[in-house]
């Protein structure tokens, strides 16, 4: 099986393209019947089918919505993970400064963490 991050955008465009055909056919849907669904021109549809042309995103997400395909880029775009790094950098104005128990003095050594302005 080819790896999709490796391929060529033209590789991937007919890919897309086929999966989109395959199921509009399988709902038994002409494409003039998804043209009138989505909004979205034959040609557009047509040339997307055959991965060899462009479409905007808003037609893609309007075609996906109609076939009942768009709950599937959920996989794609669900939000990351945050460390709490990333989530200490995100305090607008207050930074987490990290002290090494060994250069704590007898007051801080309550083990609780501080803001660098509270210290």
């Amino acid at each position: 099986m080819k790896s999709w991050n490796v391929e060529s955008n033209a590789w991937l465009l007919e890919k897309i393209g086929e999966s989109i055909k395959g199921r509009r056919l399988q709902k038994n849907i002409s494409q003039e019947e998804l043209s009138e669904m989505s909004g979205v021109s034959v040609a557009s549809i047509t040339r997307l089918e055959t991965g060899k042309g462009n479409t905007s995103l808003t037609n893609l997400l309007s075609i996906l919505k109609i076939l009942e395909i768009a709950d599937e880029l959920r996989t794609i775009f669900t939000p990351p993970e945050h460390s709490p790094a990333l989530l200490a950098k995100a305090v607008k104005g207050k930074t987490l400064v990290r002290v090494k128990r060994s250069n704590l003095s007898e007051a801080d050594k309550t083990g609780e963490w501080k803001w660098g302005e509270d210290k």
